[in-house]
């Protein structure tokens, strides 16, 4: 009996537990406002091939956090992210890391020419990740 309580206490530890919004998302940021003229703008240019999104940070979903991070990074001509960095992000610390770390995952089809500055928006909203423009 002692071993079925203990196993119902272990399952029921491991359940989802729902994401409830402790902080403001912020207003997206205009992405193209950051932009130079030649530089590339999300999906305008770049088309994934695979492209997986970041997972949600489990310290930013625990105390609820939300936020976004603009990415800059260039394509080269076999389509492979270099030099993922972070633009901007808010809130500061939470969101970079798996934002950095997913994108330097990506693979694109290979341009017509290496890509440049690509900034491509990623949201953190509502404990679910997407992309925006």
């Amino acid at each position: 009996m002692r071993a079925i309580v203990l196993m119902a206490v272990f399952v029921s530890g491991c359940a989802a537990k729902p994401f409830y919004p402790k902080s403001q998302y912020p207003p997206d940021p205009w992405v193209k406002g950051y932009a130079d003229p030649d530089d590339c703008i999300g999906g305008e240019k770049l088309a994934a091939v695979s492209f997986a999104l970041p997972d949600y940070p489990r310290r930013a979903y625990r105390t609820g956090r939300q936020g976004w991070v603009i990415l800059r990074l260039d394509v080269d001509a076999n389509g492979t992210p270099q030099n993922v960095r972070i633009e901007r992000a808010l809130p500061k610390n939470m969101f970079e890391s798996a934002s950095k770390r997913a994108a330097k995952a990506w693979k694109f089809a290979p341009p017509a020419a290496p890509l440049d500055n690509c900034r491509v928006l990623v949201r953190y909203k509502l404990g679910g990740v997407s992309l925006g423009g």
